[in-house]
């Protein structure tokens, strides 16, 4: 019988403590949590980041092209920011006015006075949104140029002030939307057709043109000259066709999406100024 106790205890085999066992399913534990933790910050880390963007956006309607358009000053940037990585969008809605102006399509012509009127437009870096003549481009040439335009620090050919008779190449430089950076102290700017000078927001009277946007009925496009129905000039562009019918008080909800990542870096509800 002895040997038998004897037998049993040689053949018996040592078994771990429960309490290393315990410990070591810890360490496993950590490990694995560390190696997760760490790949799961490598993608954050990797993850390309939105800048940020501070500006003083104006839209204003004066029912005439002196004193109407939209400007926005860049107030400050946390890096520049180049415009072919980003997109405009602008939404509103208001009542049908004057269903006769003439920027409007042929389906906005056929509401009625009073009607509510949604609208709103996305402009994007280098894509084509102006569809006009004097102001934008020279006589000849048709279907280019994006709004709205640059002009301050690191920006040049912006805004010739006499466009006429000037070659295409001369508004294919910096100042379009796309082809200049956001960095404190630019300003975007989108004015109307309705001066012969190509002045911007503001421009000189005495050089209204016998067409578009010039005051001669106020809050209404004139379709006749150089400036015909359906076509489209730089506040048109990125307010959306129709804008004319805002007036003082209105609100135009203006975002700043910056491409790569999706994320709105600004966002602000506008009240036209008159």
């Amino acid at each position: 019988m002895d040997y038998l106790k004897k037998l049993s205890k040689g053949n018996r085999e040592s078994a771990v403590s429960p309490v290393i066992g315990v410990m070591l399913m810890l360490v496993v534990t950590i490990i694995v949590a560390a190696i997760v933790s760490g790949f799961a910050g490598g993608l954050i880390n990797g993850q390309q980041k939105s800048p940020t963007l501070s500006m003083d956006v104006k839209i204003s309607n004066s029912g005439s092209y002196i004193g109407s358009g939209f400007t926005a000053n860049v107030l400050g940037v946390s890096q520049p920011i180049n415009t072919k990585d980003l997109k405009i969008v602008t939404t509103w809605t208001t009542t049908m006015k004057d269903p006769t102006s003439a920027d409007l399509s042929s389906t906005q012509q056929s509401y009625a006075n009073g009607a509510i009127f949604n609208g709103g437009n996305t402009s994007l870096g280098n894509i084509v949104n102006v569809y006009c003549w004097q102001g934008m481009q020279t006589k000849g040439f048709t279907n280019w140029a994006t709004a709205p335009f640059g002009m301050g620090p690191g920006i040049s050919q912006t805004n010739p002030t006499d466009p006429i008779g000037k070659s295409a190449s001369a508004y294919q430089k910096l100042g379009w939307f796309g082809q200049y950076a956001l960095v404190q102290g630019v300003g975007l700017f989108a004015y109307l057709y309705g001066s012969d000078s190509g002045m911007a927001i503001g421009g000189a009277p005495g050089y209204a043109s016998a067409s578009g946007y010039n005051g001669a009925t106020p809050y209404r496009y004139i379709g006749s000259g150089n400036f015909v129905n359906g076509m489209i000039d730089p506040t048109a562009a990125v307010l959306g066709t129709g804008w004319e019918q805002l007036r003082a008080g209105d609100t135009v909800s203006v975002k700043v999406i910056y491409v790569p990542t999706g994320a709105a870096i600004f966002s602000k509800d506008v009240i036209v100024e008159g």
